[in-house]
């Protein structure tokens, strides 16, 4: 599994939640701002079970999302009850077009081949005020990707 925490000046971006997500908030020293997700395998969104009423029963969480993710979330349970009750708030996100968190921050979401049996998977591009980094936590085959890596 890989995740990414991000620190913003005063604030938490999480890029994927894990079943380790407990221990990813803890790494990181505080709780998310926004978590932004990269695709529905296991090991990528379970994490959001923790924001649920019966943990941390928390307040409209960002979650940042691809539109395939955004359905698979809001059609399936457990998932479906986080946003009935407010637990996360859905944010659409569309393939390389840029979003902007705050003012020291934005990202880029691009598609990456991967198996994409429930939604279509993604990596981003962080961009900070100094530095920016690429995240892409799977791809099949760097070969079939249509993008040069060393050029990203």
């Amino acid at each position: 599994m890989a995740a990414l925490a991000v620190h913003g000046e005063s604030e938490l971006l999480l890029i994927d939640a894990t079943p380790d997500m407990p221990e990813q908030i803890r790494n990181a020293g505080s709780m998310p701002a926004a978590i932004i997700l990269t695709h529905a395998h296991i090991g990528h969104y379970t994490g959001l079970m923790y924001l649920g009423r019966e943990v941390i029963g928390a307040d409209q969480v960002p979650v940042y999302v691809m539109p395939k993710m955004k359905q698979y979330l809001m059609n399936n349970g457990p998932w479906s009850q986080l946003i009935k009750l407010n637990n996360i708030d859905l944010k659409s996100l569309q393939n390389d077009s840029t979003i902007v968190l705050n003012y020291n921050l934005k990202v880029t979401p691009f598609i990456v081949p991967h198996r994409d049996e429930f939604s279509e998977t993604v990596g981003y591009k962080i961009e900070g005020k100094n530095k920016s980094a690429l995240f892409i936590p799977d791809i099949d085959k760097w070969e079939v990707w249509n993008r040069d890596i060393i050029e990203e």
